[in-house]
């Protein structure tokens, strides 16, 4: 163990190896003229004093006194972070003149019979109801359909296993007043294409 230890020494004094203790105890009993000499005598700055002429000095402190203030900037920085999407409901778009109501109405009432009619033998696949020729066509039939789901005229069935998304139309009998289930589900342009076969 002796022999070790005398080993380890040796290894240290020759490696010129400090123990971080006895430079920080060396640091604490320095004067701090000798840490200020030290300091000068390993600093090696990147741009020199030549170049530093008393014009740009100035150039740089009107610079940093112009800039407005962090807390002020970050501020800024905050609330256009809190400018979000925001979904609009069907009546706010019946408001804005975006959706005229008889025409929202008679688009969801030709969808719910088309919906009827194609799942007379059961569920059918959502993604084949949904897409059309365009891709507009196909995000309104999505918004359409979920305005079904939503107002209980028709059930999603998701089958995370299988990874399956079916939709039916209900009977009159099982139709909820209170509404249904609904799930978002995004329709992008590449699943589009993907249903297209583009």
């Amino acid at each position: 163990m002796v022999k070790l230890q005398s080993d380890w020494v040796k290894r240290r004094a020759t490696g010129l190896f400090i123990d971080p203790f006895l430079v920080e105890v060396k640091i604490k009993v320095m004067p701090k003229d000798s840490l200020a000499s030290a300091l000068l005598a390993s600093w090696h700055p990147i741009v020199a004093g030549e170049q530093l002429t008393e014009g740009r000095l100035s150039r740089a402190l009107d610079y940093w006194n112009a800039l407005i203030p962090l807390s002020q900037r970050m501020s800024e920085l905050d609330a256009a972070r809190q400018e979000q999407e925001k979904t609009l409901s069907v009546s706010e778009l019946i408001k804005l003149k975006f959706l005229s109501d008889k025409v929202f109405q008679q688009e969801i009432s030709n969808l719910l019979s088309e919906l009827k009619e194609k799942s007379e033998g059961g569920p059918i696949d959502y993604w084949q109801f949904i897409t059309v020729d365009t891709y507009e066509a196909t995000v309104m039939r999505s918004y359409a359909l979920s305005f079904l789901i939503s107002n209980g005229y028709a059930n999603l069935i998701v089958n995370p296993i299988e990874e399956t998304i079916k939709v039916e139309a209900l009977p009159v009998q099982e139709q909820k007043s209170s509404g249904g289930r609904s799930v978002p589900i995004a329709v992008s342009y590449s699943k589009w294409k993907e249903m297209r076969g583009s």
